[in-house]
């Protein structure tokens, strides 16, 4: 798969996706990502990448806390509603339609770069963590939140545990965030990421960052027990959110 393909089926699938933010904004979820990204970055006002920010929750919330923020996502789409949703909630972060393997940016420009759920869409994991760091300032940090979404595809180790938390999430809530309407093959063809395949994260990102150079880098492989509601912790328990931080010397 290209990363054109890649940006098109973000941009298609971003009116679910939008919605589903729409949700956390309206939420307890906005204080607790802010606190959980505050204990690692302290500094009262700082200049921010949201990498891959989606309809823009990063951007908006920590926009909200006083940050400049800049966000930015290959999917055209992506950042149509990212701009939308930011106007109605009255702040002003500058959002791109930009590719995070060729950042337009100079070195040493922001203090802290924070994705989520964006690492394992990566087709090189290196050139993009390496492009993170360089437009990174001495000192500054890098935070990322994902999951091991690629070993619940067709033929990963996870799949048949995720077919039925899926299963269960459409019996006990009526709906699975927009996804209902997927099918699960009986009997699905070996597909998993071309990239990723049956590793597992985040231990497998600690090499990478440490070849690029980072310092100070620390894991967390569990967060979602601070941040997921039932019904996440339900559909979703067979890959929990992740942390990991990791600082430019």
């Amino acid at each position: 798969m290209r990363q054109e393909e890649i940006n098109q089926h973000w941009s298609e699938d971003a009116g679910n996706y939008s919605r589903i933010i729409d949700d956390e904004l309206e939420s307890y979820r906005p204080a607790l990502w802010r606190e959980q990204i505050e204990k690692v970055c302290q500094k009262k006002e700082m200049k921010i990448l949201d990498a891959g920010c989606g309809p823009g929750f990063f951007s908006i919330i920590l926009s909200q806390a006083g940050h400049q923020v800049t966000g930015v996502d290959g999917a055209a789409e992506m950042v149509r509603q990212a701009r939308k949703k930011a106007k109605s909630y009255g702040v002003h972060p500058v959002f791109l339609e930009m590719d995070c393997n060729d950042l337009q940016f100079p070195d040493n420009t922001f203090d802290l770069v924070i994705s989520r759920n964006v690492t394992h869409t990566l087709l090189d994991h290196s050139r993009v963590y390496g492009e993170w760091k360089r437009v990174l300032k001495p000192g500054g940090k890098l935070l990322i939140f994902d999951a091991n979404w690629h070993l619940t595809e067709p033929g990963a180790p996870l799949y048949q545990e995720y077919r039925k938390r899926f299963q269960k999430c459409i019996l006990q809530y009526g709906d699975a965030y927009g996804e209902e309407d997927m099918v699960l093959e009986e009997e699905p063809e070996v597909s998993g990421s071309h990239v990723l395949g049956h590793l597992v994260r985040p231990q497998w990102d600690q090499g990478i960052l440490e070849e690029l150079g980072y310092r100070k880098i620390q894991y967390k492989t569990d967060i979602s027990r601070e941040l997921w509601d039932d019904k996440e912790k339900l559909i979703y328990g067979a890959t929990p959110m992740f942390m990991i931080q990791a600082t430019k010397q």
